[in-house]
């Protein structure tokens, strides 16, 4: 039973700390995108031709879609999550001998 919980333990804290790294992967992805899309609206405001646009507008694309690449690849990276620990073949019969004993029978109704 401590085998198990210490097991446990340590398969939570490998899903917390993947957790926290696709967090900090994701924050920095939105930064990006945010950045991109500024400078997008701010150079739209001084673009005068459609040629002009039509450049930011691929510019920001670009950024956006090497962001998106970078982090699906950080993300690629954390690798799987952790297998959950099993617990024993014995922890789960003395589980289910503990839910057996601990039910009182009542006598079934006669009719």
């Amino acid at each position: 039973m401590k085998e198990y919980k210490l097991e446990l333990d340590r398969y939570l804290a490998l899903v917390e700390a993947r957790e926290k790294a696709r967090n900090r992967i994701n924050r920095k992805f939105m930064r990006v995108v945010n950045v991109a899309n500024r400078e997008a609206r701010t150079a739209m405001k001084f673009a005068k031709t459609a040629t002009d646009k039509n450049e930011i507008l691929s510019e920001q694309r670009i950024a956006i879609t090497s962001a998106s690449v970078a982090r699906d690849a950080a993300i690629a990276a954390l690798g799987s999550l952790p297998a959950p620990p099993m617990k024993s073949i014995k922890l789960v019969e003395l589980e289910l001998l503990n839910n057996v004993k601990s039910k009182k029978s009542s006598p079934s109704p006669t009719r």
